[in-house]
């Protein structure tokens, strides 16, 4: 994954924060448990790029990185 920085940290939060706020399965796995974790770890960027690498699978990586060249 390419790692979020402070350049684009803020375009990763907000489409994080909108896959969670649109879809109540989203990740796949204990979203409520990694949500909990996002709210406590989206403050930084060393948090977050931690934060992907533990509750984002492959395919999701590759739509936030999407997004983010999008925006940048």
């Amino acid at each position: 994954m390419n790692k979020i920085t402070e350049t684009n940290h803020e375009t990763a939060c907000d489409y994080l924060q909108k896959q969670f706020d649109t879809r109540s399965w989203w990740p796949k796995a204990q979203p409520g448990q990694a949500k909990q974790e996002f709210e406590q770890m989206n403050g930084s960027c060393g948090a977050l790029n931690v934060w992907c690498e533990r509750w984002l699978d492959l395919g999701q990586i590759r739509k936030l990185e999407r997004e983010i060249r999008k925006q940048t």
